[in-house]
């Protein structure tokens, strides 16, 4: 057993404890097992494949409900905008239960999905019931990015995975399984390092700052096209949605941004892929080419199966029926998340996503502008880069089936934990570190307003 291993095992051990007082150290754990799984990395091999992330999950899932037992403060009451989003998860799992059951051509084969459905939808539910203060909101950004630095670290530093065609391969996370998925994770998160490194404390800045520019490269291995332009999408809606107030703040942080990635940009290759996604009918690749052929595969499956046909109902089972048509004789994924979404659960079942989605970007939109009201600098980013990793994964899911990756749900469980600790009733005086306190708290005449 190597030194490695123990660490990881001890960490595990602890944050497990940890998690039984405060269960944002539950999700910390369970973020624990997704970005650094040891079956995933050369020094976890000799510990066997035990499922660490749904030990992760039960923990946390135990942890929660420990806490709603004891009668713990559970963050406030939640707004109409909270329940909404809250609900249309519920309704999701419900939608794809019916489906799953009633419409599903393979049941064996709708099975995998629909599980992985079910268990998100729950974790969805749990990162909210963690979510009560602003330590456990910063508890839980954290270990989502330093989870993504240490796989940046391990592609960094220690040359982990392998490039082929030009791309890393072999290295991610749990449910990663290529690069374009690697590379959906990290853009997403890289909005959330890059706000930590504008409003956190000392030692969290110091943090950032190997941490971030890890994220960067790892995109830039990937050398997903859809990850630049969703790079591009993010950087773009979180200058935009930011008041002036943190505007100044705001563009420091992408100008810190563009440096990093031209320092780290030095494979010619990326930039050649990079522009064939403007190319020309007749210049653009087959890979890209290709990807138009399966997008009008699954709409003529969408048709023909308009409330859906189970999980991976296109890749495994009605696809190559669909591709065949159009002289594609393999089985492949659409490379859609939206048109796969409509494929697996229905029309209603992506309404329903998109709901999900649009009512946590929503939701952000109105807190912010409570933020600005209050002048609560560090409020205002913070919102504004949740809305910037949500952009990022949307534009991901248009180039990969990604829409039903976890982090799909990890995001909008930020954005209801977000509205429910900015909002302008949920202020709580004790949870504000004193660093925080001069943009975070609301005046003499609104402390006064507050219901106690």
């Amino acid at each position: 057993m190597n030194l490695t291993l123990i660490a990881w095992l001890v960490l595990f051990g602890l944050l497990a404890v940890l998690a039984l007082r405060k269960p944002a150290w539950g999700v910390a754990l369970y973020m624990l097992t997704f970005f650094a799984c040891p079956p995933y990395w050369w020094w976890g091999e000799s510990l066997g494949d035990y499922r660490w992330n749904l030990y992760g999950g039960v923990i946390l899932l135990v942890a929660v409900l420990l806490s709603r037992l004891s009668a713990e403060d559970d963050g406030g009451e939640k707004s109409r905008g909270q329940r909404w989003v809250i609900w249309t998860s519920i309704a999701i799992l419900a939608n794809a239960t019916l489906v799953h059951f009633l419409l599903a051509a393979d049941h064996e084969v709708s099975a995998d999905s629909y599980t992985l459905l079910a268990k998100f939808v729950l974790l969805f539910l749990l990162i909210v019931a963690a979510t009560r203060t602003l330590a456990d909101l910063r508890i839980i950004l954290l270990a989502i990015v330093l989870g993504a630095g240490y796989i940046g670290y391990e592609a960094t530093i220690n040359d982990r995975g392998q490039l082929s065609g030009g791309r890393l391969e072999g290295i991610g996370a749990a449910g990663v399984d290529d690069a374009n998925g690697c590379a959906s994770l990290m853009v997403t998160v890289l909005p959330i390092a890059g706000v930590l490194f504008l409003t956190g404390r000392r030692w969290e800045k110091l943090l950032m700052l190997p941490v971030a520019p890890f994220i960067i490269n790892v995109i830039l291995l990937c050398n997903s096209r859809g990850a630049f332009l969703a790079a591009i999408a993010s950087a773009v809606v979180f200058l935009s949605v930011v008041p002036p107030p943190a505007r100044k703040q705001a563009i420091k942080l992408l100008a810190l941004g563009a440096v990093a990635v031209w320092l780290l940009l030095g494979d010619p290759r990326i930039i050649e892929r990079f522009t064939t996604t403007f190319a020309s009918e007749e210049d653009r690749d087959s890979s890209a080419a290709g990807r138009i052929e399966f997008w009008k595969s699954g709409l003529a499956m969408v048709a023909d199966h308009p409330f859906g046909a189970g999980g991976d109902g296109f890749k495994k089972v009605h696809g190559p029926e669909y591709l065949a048509r159009r002289d594609v004789h393999e089985a492949r994924a659409i490379h859609n998340g939206y048109i796969n979404e409509a494929c697996e659960w229905g029309i209603q079942g992506l309404i329903l996503r998109l709901c999900f989605v649009a009512g946590a970007a929503v939701l952000v939109w109105y807190t912010i502008r409570s933020c600005r009201k209050r002048d609560a600098t560090d409020g205002m980013l913070l919102g504004a880069a949740v809305l910037a990793s949500m952009a990022a994964f949307l534009v991901t899911c248009l180039f990969g089936d990604r829409l039903d990756s976890e982090w799909g749900y990890w995001v909008p469980a930020l954005a209801v934990g977000f509205a429910r600790l900015f909002d302008r009733a949920a202020y709580q005086v004790d949870d504000l570190p004193e660093e925080m306190e001069e943009d975070l708290l609301p005046d003499e005449e609104e402390l006064q307003s507050l219901p106690v």
